[in-house]
């Protein structure tokens, strides 16, 4: 066995080994174990793509459902309503990555996302033919009710979270 492919063995081991290790703690029923080892795997996890969270399954399921369009207001008066894109059959992979860019909009932790996203709007509203003078992100939310319950959610409630004029004209 020569050096060099014993060093990619090393190393195929290493990469292993620290995955298993971050997914297991990431599954890990919540106490101060997990959140003490949580700091050292969460940008492990986070770079890797292998963060998830599980918050639509009990005990503890989404208390809401809550979707982010975006409201462009334009030069002649008209309203455009722009919502996250989605997709169907092969395309809802992408579709799901955009649902999930959503969420965190409507996040407290998504703050620094809001103008990147806005911008992006103005621009496909410009593309198609729009003349936006200001865009405001709307999260649309309903509450979910317990299993059982008629209705299953309550009523979706609009809430502006961020509004900006489009640039300079």
């Amino acid at each position: 066995m020569t050096a060099v492919s014993r060093r990619r063995r090393i190393a195929i081991t290493i990469f292993v080994v620290v995955t298993l290790g971050a997914i297991l703690v990431q599954h890990m029923p919540d106490s101060v174990i997990k959140t003490n080892l949580m700091a050292a795997a969460r940008p492990y996890l986070n770079m890797t793509g292998l963060d998830q969270t599980w918050s639509i399954f009990s005990p503890n399921p989404r208390g809401a459902t809550v979707y982010v369009l975006a409201r462009v207001d334009r030069a002649d008066g008209s309203v455009a309503f722009h919502p996250i894109p989605t997709g169907i059959g092969p395309s809802e992979y992408w579709g799901y990555r955009w649902q999930k860019y959503g969420e965190s909009l409507s996040e407290a932790g998504g703050s620094a996302l809001l103008r990147p996203y806005a911008e992006w709007v103005v621009g496909q509203d410009q593309r198609e033919g729009g003349d936006p003078v200001r865009v405001t992100l709307v999260r649309r939310s309903s509450k979910n009710l317990p299993p059982g319950s008629e209705p299953n959610a309550q009523p979706f409630v609009d809430q502006d979270f961020y509004t900006a004029p489009v640039g300079s004209r």
